[in-house]
């Protein structure tokens, strides 16, 4: 890997890490948790026909699902922090 990918690696890491931590403590507030949840839900991916990516979806709806799984993937890291942390 070059050094700008490693760079660019280890920064999108430390954010991930920056998010994780930050959505624990706001998890910590039972409403809040609650809206976190809903969120881990929700799907900004286009479905039932309303854009027809044809055959094979392009670069754009693949990175869109890419960020989807990102989102979802925080979001449980988060819930299940708050949830071990509150036990």
């Amino acid at each position: 890997m070059s050094d700008m990918a490693d760079e660019t690696e280890a920064r999108l890491n430390a954010h991930r890490r920056l998010f994780v931590s930050l959505l624990t403590i706001i998890a910590s507030d039972p409403k809040l948790c609650q809206a976190l949840e809903s969120l881990a839900h929700e799907n900004e991916t286009i479905r039932d026909h309303e854009e027809d990516p044809g055959v094979e979806p392009s670069r754009a709806f693949a990175l869109q699902g890419m960020a989807n799984d990102e989102i979802r993937a925080i979001l449980k890291d988060a819930l299940a922090r708050a949830l071990a942390k509150s036990r």
